[in-house]
């Protein structure tokens, strides 16, 4: 049984009908972490005793990693950053809190674009990752070896976080499944904020199935994060095999109508013809255009990464002591603290939020937010979700 490439459901059976242990599916996927990290560059840093639970769980036994800026107690959270690379949290994050009472075990700490900022993981203070399918692709990011490493089979499940896309993105480039929770959805509690009215915790698996039953585990109210919903959580596998049978599904026909690689376009008009050829019903919706979405979605998260960054001033928190590379000294590149990417983007968040572009950018951008959610509210209004 070839175990580090069965999904979280095939593995809890298998754990359940005794066809292995968990200490064999953990040791399977070190295996393979071991055999693949030099080459996909997925890990910022891994758990040397990885530990095996002795209590039943809804996840128990089933390896995973997180993205390196998800708080775990005594585990490196570096960020992907220079001037976290000594840091390690007193205190778990809620999410890894509860996955370690459902018994799940964690096996490192992924790659990610430096504070999260960036959509390839090429901006990390380490090195790139790579595509697991094609090495000489990029896997997303900035949650990309999160991603990577599900679809490479190191893990059937990662944690990643979600500003912009950094979920999503990712487990589209990899083949994989990945959520975005709806915002308070999933507690913050533990992950180093990059903009933080829109980061979100989310899992990444290789299923629709293996995401529902993650997500189940992490969702869920906790009173040390101010944004938590307190509100139950439904369960996510009710009616999840029903299909698309009477949905009402919203197409944003001028989104798609220029930019759009052919070879998408026309998976895309596959996908419509299928859904429709299974009962579902399609309608036309209008939601706010890219170019205004992308520009609000700039300011905003920059100004917020420019306030949630100030905290590392190399005195307070953070190091100034990086120690740069041999080649780093001779060609001046970098020798410690922030990274290029996020320089730009705390520059930017700064000179918006500064005294006399306040008016012109931030509020115009909050407003510009407020318009565009009552412009998706009113699509959802004629169909149940948007394609």
């Amino acid at each position: 049984m070839n175990l580090e490439r069965l999904g979280v459901e095939e593995l809890l059976a298998a754990l359940d009908a005794r066809e292995c242990e968990a200490r064999d599916v953990v040791e399977a996927c070190r295996g393979a972490a071991a055999r693949l990290d030099p080459t996909l560059h997925l890990f910022t840093s891994r758990v040397e005793d990885p530990q095996i639970p002795t209590e039943l769980g809804p996840l128990a036994g089933i390896p995973y990693v997180t993205k390196a800026n998800i708080a775990v107690e005594g585990q490196p959270l570096t960020c992907a950053s220079r001037i976290l690379q000594s840091y390690r949290p007193p205190y778990d994050a809620t999410v890894t809190a509860r996955l370690r009472h459902a018994g799940a075990v964690l096996l490192g700490h992924t790659n990610m674009d430096e504070f999260a900022m960036g959509s390839s993981t090429e901006n990390s203070a380490t090195q790139p990752t790579r595509n697991p399918w094609d090495p000489t692709r990029t896997p997303g990011g900035s949650s990309g070896g999160s991603a990577a490493a599900v679809a490479a089979g190191v893990v059937p499940f990662a944690l990643g976080s979600d500003t912009g896309g950094s979920i999503r993105q990712p487990a589209g480039f990899c083949g994989a499944v990945g959520l975005k929770p709806t915002y308070g959805r999933v507690s913050r509690f533990g992950l180093v904020a990059f903009a933080s009215s829109l980061d979100q915790i989310g899992p990444i698996t290789r299923s629709v199935r293996d995401a529902a039953l993650v997500y189940r585990v992490l969702a869920g109210h906790d009173p040390r994060d101010s944004t938590s919903l307190d509100a139950p959580v439904e369960d996510p596998l009710e009616g999840i095999e029903s299909g698309p049978k009477g949905l009402r599904l919203g197409v944003p026909r001028a989104l798609l109508a220029e930019g759009l690689d052919r070879e998408v376009a026309d998976n895309l008009e596959a996908v419509l013809a299928r859904l429709e050829a299974d009962g579902a019903t399609l309608v036309d919706v209008e939601i706010p255009q890219p170019d205004v979405a992308v520009a609000t979605y700039y300011v905003l998260a920059t100004a917020e990464a420019s306030s949630n960054l100030a905290r590392y001033d190399g005195v307070r928190y953070g190091s100034r002591q990086a120690s740069p590379s041999l080649e780093e000294m001779v060609r001046g590149t970098r020798t410690a603290g922030f990274g290029r990417e996020v320089k730009l983007r705390i520059l930017l968040g700064t000179y918006v939020l500064s005294a006399g572009y306040y008016d012109a950018y931030y509020r115009k951008a909050s407003q510009v937010r407020t318009l565009m959610r009552r412009q998706s509210e009113a699509a959802l209004e004629s169909c149940d979700a948007i394609l």
